[in-house]
């Protein structure tokens, strides 16, 4: 990733230049931006891209905050891992489809992802398992497409898993 995504602003009055600046820099330059409040902007990019790396995707959700929340930009960002995919949503569903979680309407086009509000690893006591549908509009999916409609991504590893455990076996 290296330095990230980094804006410039190109209004056309340096001082509009000056006041986006500061309030890049107060939101994305904190930890305002993280909807878990760990990392800055920067951060989340790093997180992002070592996700994919390992896990194949990830999705970074929208979560509007209210302007009483005190952020410099009502706006937050939360990067879950793809493991919040209800994987078993697969079917029809009125008149689009769904595939491993996300939901795709009669044109291909990415309507919403199910997702869960827990990780189902962590989750006990099996409360709450039923996923809730969130509007492709709120939910980036980062992965790396390999084929024409693919609708998932894959771990970077996986040319090579195999081959490391054909070794493992004969060492």
């Amino acid at each position: 990733v290296g330095y990230g995504i980094v804006p410039r602003p190109l209004a056309k009055h340096p001082r509009d230049n000056t006041r986006l600046g500061e309030t890049w820099a107060a939101w994305a330059e904190t930890h305002a931006c993280d909807a878990d409040g760990m990392e800055n902007f920067y951060g989340l990019q790093h997180k992002i891209i070592e996700a994919v790396a390992e896990s194949g995707e990830c999705l970074v959700r929208r979560r509007r905050r209210l302007s009483k929340d005190g952020l410099p930009v009502p706006l937050q960002l939360q990067v879950i891992e793809a493991d919040f995919l209800d994987e078993t949503k697969t079917g029809s569903l009125g008149g689009n489809q769904v595939i491993q979680g996300v939901e795709f309407d009669a044109l291909g086009r990415r309507v919403a992802y199910w997702l869960f509000s827990e990780h189902p690893g962590s989750n006990i006591s099996l409360r709450d398992l039923a996923s809730k549908r969130v509007p492709a509009d709120d939910v980036i999916h980062v992965f790396m497409p390999k084929r024409a409609g693919q609708a998932r991504g894959y771990s970077w590893l996986a040319p090579v898993m195999q081959r490391l455990r054909n070794f493992d076996e004969m060492e």
